[in-house]
């Protein structure tokens, strides 16, 4: 039987180097992972225009083969509760990571419809596991992140896709 796959997940770029048009946030991106520096990031922007790949993209240039174990990937408009920052989110920002980048990873998708419960656990959790872990907030309207989340990250707007930079990408893929 054909093993059937969605073209979006296919054609992700895989590295920094390979993302399109956020050439502004991608530089600087690109210079967390050589100095092996990230701090807590907050990526906004309208959906669709490469938040989520930018954070992937940077994960698997910080890691290299060992990316997947060193990073978790939540969607929280499915886990938006306190339960899930004070249990799976804590669980991982304690363990050491693996390799030699001495933190790991959470990457919170649609970080902006987490509870204000959720969020105030996630600061707490961000300045308790500072050493071990660092947060990449994902989300289309900052101004629902609570302000002493946002004092605590790196700010990227993303921007709209150009309908050159979209023609190029797909004639790539061609």
């Amino acid at each position: 039987m054909a093993e059937f796959q969605v073209w979006a997940e296919v054609y992700r770029p895989k590295n920094l180097k390979d993302v399109i048009n956020q050439k502004h946030v991608i530089e600087r991106l690109k210079a967390f992972v050589k100095e092996k520096s990230v701090p807590h990031c907050l990526f906004a922007g309208p959906a669709g225009v490469g938040k989520t790949t930018a954070a992937l993209a940077m994960a698997q240039d910080l890691y290299k083969d060992a990316w997947r174990q060193n990073i978790l990937e939540l969607n929280a408009s499915d886990a938006r509760g306190i339960d899930v920052i004070r249990g799976q989110v804590k669980e991982f920002a304690r363990m050491k990571s693996i390799g030699n980048v001495p933190y790991k990873l959470i990457i919170l998708d649609e970080a902006d419809n987490l509870t204000p419960d959720a969020q105030h656990a996630l600061r707490r959790t961000m300045e308790n596991f500072t050493r071990t872990c660092r947060f990449i907030l994902i989300c289309n309207y900052s101004s629902r992140i609570i302000d002493p989340i946002q004092s605590r990250c790196a700010v990227f707007r993303f921007k709209p896709l150009s309908e050159k930079d979209m023609r190029e990408f797909i004639q790539r893929i061609v």
